[in-house]
């Protein structure tokens, strides 16, 4: 009693300077709940944080890590945890890495079945540059520039629109990637939000290839038509426009991570559609 009677008479004498000290403190509260890029996968009460309903079969998570699969309802389930492939409940994803604000992104579990050009040679896109989805290497998978490849194909279009509307023949890398969800039948939320990486996020995925293979592999070897059977050593095309030349684009072969520019019309490079989670 004597401790409260002494504090409620030093906050009616400090009235002023107590409104002050809490106004600082709630600042400072909320200063220190901002989730920052390298603090993503601390569990928080952000909305970058995914809150998980149980199902019968998977292993509920409430925030994402490297190799996390995504199943076509949206919940998700760690590789090890995976013990069945549920044909009403596919994997869709597996994470692959996060954006400068800590969002987390997914590579679809499947690639394109065969090498596609990123831009025929005969459309307009071969040989427009598309200046603002251009990217320049700092370092070995370093970039700067436009490192978020959600808006690419809306960059392309808006430059390209009458080539755009005819994209299986004039931009065959990017259409398979535009028509992802409805080839392998994606429904709700996941029915849209696909696009190509670009060379940064490309180059992520590499970089996070051992659990991102580790999840697919595993897939697979429970449905061998559920997934790819890993990334393996394909060329993949990203969505980045280079700068050296109007008709070239990056890529990356993922037998060692060499990330390069090649002429958009090259028919050796795969396609990998990813999304935002």
């Amino acid at each position: 009693m004597k401790k409260t009677a002494i504090s409620i008479l030093i906050a009616f004498l400090t009235l002023s300077m107590a409104a002050c000290s809490s106004t600082n403190s709630q600042s400072t509260s909320s200063d220190e709940s901002i989730v920052k890029p390298d603090e993503a996968l601390v569990e928080s009460d952000n909305s970058t944080v995914k809150e998980l309903e149980e199902s019968e079969n998977n292993a509920v998570i409430s925030q994402y890590e490297i190799g996390d699969i995504i199943l076509a309802d949206g919940s998700v389930i760690r590789e090890a945890d995976l013990t069945i492939i549920d044909s009403s409940n596919v994997p869709i994803a597996v994470i692959a890495g996060f954006q400068e604000d800590g969002t987390a992104f997914g590579v679809g579990v499947h690639r394109s079945d065969t090498p596609l050009q990123w831009a025929a040679d005969d459309s307009g896109g071969y040989v427009t540059n598309f200046a603002e989805n251009i990217c320049i290497q700092e370092s070995d998978f370093d970039f700067s520039g436009d490192i978020d490849g959600s808006d690419n194909w809306t960059v392309i279009c808006a430059q390209d629109n009458e080539d755009t509307a005819d994209a299986i023949t004039n931009y065959p890398a990017f259409y398979f990637v535009n028509t992802y969800a409805e080839t392998y039948k994606l429904a709700g939320d996941y029915a849209s939000g696909w696009y190509m990486p670009s060379i940064a996020e490309l180059c992520d995925i590499y970089q996070n290839r051992e659990a991102v293979n580790d999840s697919l592999q595993h897939i697979y070897s429970l449905d061998d038509h559920a997934a790819m059977n890993g990334l393996e050593t394909n060329w993949y095309w990203s969505s980045s426009q280079a700068s050296s030349e109007d008709d070239y684009a990056w890529f990356v072969h993922y037998f060692n991570g060499y990330a390069g520019e090649c002429p958009k019309n090259f028919t050796n490079v795969h396609a990998l559609a990813v999304r935002a989670f």
